[in-house]
């Protein structure tokens, strides 16, 4: 192992540094604290004592590396006390989300089969395509009728949750609404330093949520419906609960992200919305820049459970590191001009959605709802445009969009 490189940065310099970047909310300003980030080298210090993780091929070795793993129960059991009085946290680590092998191997399995590529692009024809096609053509017509109305709220939320439901076979007395802000609510307790009301509101979310998937799958246990939901229920009603817990609260929340993401971008640049209009094919390019630009999940905490190096520098078994994938994805030794948007570069491995173990089985149908919603777009809502700056969530982990009013010079 490397010796410790040599630094001139200070406790005082790096809380600094730190707390530039938690503040930091909309892309460019996170650009300049990555910048400053980096500039202190591959590994800084937080007044925690963890570290941030800056480099491009540092954060891919956190995400991909069988020594780093996630704060899960065995962890929190050992290093924070109390934490089970959280009904959120605890059932995050039900999930694969916060899993090491092998209950992490064992919950995932059942959604591999149901997030396989072979089965979202049947999905993808069966229910992306129309539901976007709905929800998209239901938000134009209020748009002309009303002459604004806010994207986020209409469809870049219901959209994911009714593809999810429709997909795991979700009875219709769970409203899809209700669905979407506790899914997004509970998913909240996994920010950074996330304050106690935030905290309050995602417990709140994860006991409603789970009494409700609970009541659902006792119904199809007494009446199967030959469906997903009727299958995990007879094959495993209380694991099920937490891979229901796992398809929305991961799912709904990261895809609405990007969707709201592609919206901004095509409102901001119309011309990108005009060569989709020309040249569907352009949405992909499109969507895996918006994913280095700006991920939905900007930040994975991990573990080692080892002693080992990153970035040159050692690190000693049980440091907690904090993987900045928005940083990472600003590495100028990965990507060339790197704080330009560009949807025309050469195509690069993005870290949007982990790697490893926990690469997000649920990448290839976010994907396919993000395409679909950017042609519908920028079909439906020709020339149009934020009608004011997007608000967006407090970060640094999941500064997401949470309102963006669209108005169309059309109406």
């Amino acid at each position: 192992m490397l010796p410790p490189k040599p630094t001139t940065l200070d406790a005082r310099s790096a809380a600094g540094l730190v707390r530039q970047w938690r503040r930091a909310v909309e892309p460019e300003a996170l650009a300049a604290a990555y910048d400053a980030l980096a500039a202190a080298g591959p590994l800084v210090p937080t007044p925690w004592g963890a570290l941030l993780v800056t480099g491009y091929e540092e954060c891919r070795q956190v995400l991909t590396g069988r020594e780093w793993l996630t704060l899960g129960a065995r962890w929190r059991d050992a290093h924070r006390p109390g934490w089970r009085e959280s009904a959120s946290t605890v059932g995050l680590c039900e999930t694969p989300l916060q899993q090491d092998p092998p209950e992490h191997t064992a919950r995932r399995r059942p959604l591999n089969a149901v997030l396989a590529p072979r089965v979202v692009r049947e999905a993808a024809e069966r229910l992306v395509e129309p539901l976007t096609e709905r929800h998209v053509g239901e938000f134009a017509a209020t748009v002309r009728r009303d002459g604004a109305a806010d994207v986020v709220a209409r469809v870049c939320r219901p959209l994911p949750t009714a593809v999810l439901a429709e997909m795991a076979g979700l009875p219709e007395w769970i409203d899809r609404g209700w669905l979407a802000a506790e899914s997004a609510a509970m998913v909240r307790v996994e920010e950074l330093a996330a304050p106690p009301s935030v905290v309050r509101r995602a417990d709140a979310a994860a006991l409603a949520l789970l009494d409700a998937y609970d009541r659902a799958l006792a119904e199809r246990l007494r009446h199967p419906a030959g469906d997903l939901l009727s299958r995990w229920a007879a094959q495993d009603p209380a694991g099920a609960r937490y891979l229901l817990l796992t398809l929305f609260s991961a799912g709904v929340p990261t895809t609405a992200a990007l969707l709201a993401g592609t919206a901004l971008a095509l409102t901001a640049d119309p011309a990108l919305a005009e060569r989709i209009r020309q040249e569907p094919g352009f949405a992909g390019p499109l969507t895996d820049e918006l994913l280095r630009w700006d991920p939905p999940g900007r930040v994975v905490t991990r573990v080692t459970d080892a002693d080992t190096e990153l970035g040159g520098r050692p690190v000693p078994a049980g440091r907690v590191v904090h993987a900045l994938i928005g940083a990472a994805h600003r590495d100028p030794e990965r990507f060339a001009a790197p704080h330009v948007f560009d949807p025309d570069r050469p195509a690069q491995r993005l870290l949007a959605f982990g790697g490893g173990l926990h690469y997000c089985l649920g990448s290839h149908l976010a994907r396919a709802q993000a395409l679909a919603f950017a042609r519908a777009f920028a079909r439906e809502l020709p020339g149009a445009r934020a009608a004011a700056p997007p608000v967006r969530h407090a970060g640094p982990s999941m500064a997401d969009i949470a309102r963006l009013t669209i108005h169309s010079p059309l109406t």
